[in-house]
């Protein structure tokens, strides 16, 4: 979908400090040497929810510094979409009526959704398509990937997973980056690779161990083969970034950097890199390969520490890319306008002091 006039204004993200280091896992045991010569993962940053470092405290922190970046009052907000893919505090609860009350949102509407993976980008286009010109939306996405429900170096194969969170506040007032077009490509034909014959009975939540992602992936390689799922990932890919950049108006050659999921090296090469008709060089897979997988919130984060990074240049294209178990695969195009945050210029009017 195409944007005329919608903007990031401001972001937040959080990152614990703590980390583990994938070598020292592999000398412990917990970490398998073939997978770590697969991923070639260095660390992952682990939340410790002993310290307040939950998935929706990390959610909270994140939005209050994009508020913050954004220079916007939280009364201005009119829709927060906040995209889980893990547990997520609480069941029979809305994560996001507490981070809309946490972050003194009066009035808005609080959604949380499980598009998994793709849910940044996904929320970035239900604001747009929420606020229609006027007004201003929120999108936070976090998640903590803890046992005894998840190993993040053991519950999947091809990807290490870290704990953070990253919230955006788009608004049509301008800001550090426009929203040029978003994308969003589905195919439930490939929903069974993450269920399996598991039963639907909530059986994690009694079992003694966690969750085993490539034992529910062997139910559908053994029905269907890999080759269908590589095919059917190729073309949705493809087709999500091609409807991206074409509705922005821009060509593959265009795009300064590509931010694609922070999975491991041959997981990357095969299910982004391939379709994408990239490399390594183009992204920040070499920051994935420190932070880990942190879920919905990896494009957020990589784009704030893109940012950060003091090497884009007004006019410098950006892809961002969210592939979410289901299937889901979103793509969006934002063009850095080299414009400071509301904060940054109040902080300049200040003479820097705030």
């Amino acid at each position: 979908m195409k944007w005329d006039n919608l903007y990031i204004e401001g972001f937040g993200s959080y990152l614990p400090e703590e980390r583990e280091f994938a070598a020292e896992m592999v000398a412990a045991g917990r970490y398998d040497e073939i997978e770590h010569q697969k991923t070639g993962q260095v660390s992952v940053v682990v939340a410790r929810p002993e310290r307040g470092e939950t998935s929706p405290e990390m959610a909270v922190t994140a939005g209050r510094a994009a508020l913050a970046d954004a220079g916007a009052d939280p009364a201005d907000i009119d829709l927060l979409v906040h995209a889980v893919v893990l547990h997520n505090g609480l069941e029979a609860w809305n994560c996001g009526a507490y981070l809309q009350a946490e972050l003194g949102i009066e009035d808005c509407l609080p959604i949380e959704i499980r598009t998994a993976c793709a849910g940044a980008v996904v929320g970035m286009e239900l604001v747009g398509r929420w606020c229609a010109g006027s007004g201003k939306g929120m999108v936070t996405a976090s998640d903590a990937w803890q046992l005894p429900l998840f190993d993040r170096w053991a519950s999947d194969s091809g990807v290490v997973y870290g704990d953070g969170a990253g919230a955006l506040v788009l608004g049509f007032d301008g800001g550090p980056f426009r929203v040029l077009s978003t994308s969003v490509v589905t195919d439930p034909l490939l929903e069974r690779m993450h269920r399996g014959d598991a039963p639907m009975t909530m059986p994690q939540y009694a079992a003694g161990a966690p969750l085993n992602l490539p034992e529910r992936t062997a139910v559908f390689i053994e029905e269907r083969g890999t080759d269908e799922f590589w095919t059917r990932n190729a073309a949705a890919l493809s087709r999500c970034a091609e409807t991206a950049l074409a509705d922005a108006g821009v060509n593959h050659s265009d795009i300064a950097h590509w931010l694609v999921p922070n999975f491991g090296r041959v997981l990357l090469r095969k299910q982004c890199f391939v379709p994408l008709k990239i490399d390594a060089t183009q992204t920040l897979a070499h920051r994935g390969w420190e932070i880990g997988h942190t879920g919905a919130a990896d494009p957020v984060i990589g784009l704030d520490l893109l940012r950060r990074s003091g090497t884009l240049t007004p006019g410098d294209r950006v892809l961002l890319t969210g592939i979410g178990v289901g299937f889901t695969w979103g793509c969006a195009v934002v063009e850095y306008t080299g414009a400071p945050t509301r904060a940054a210029e109040k902080d300049q009017t200040n003479g820097g002091v705030r």
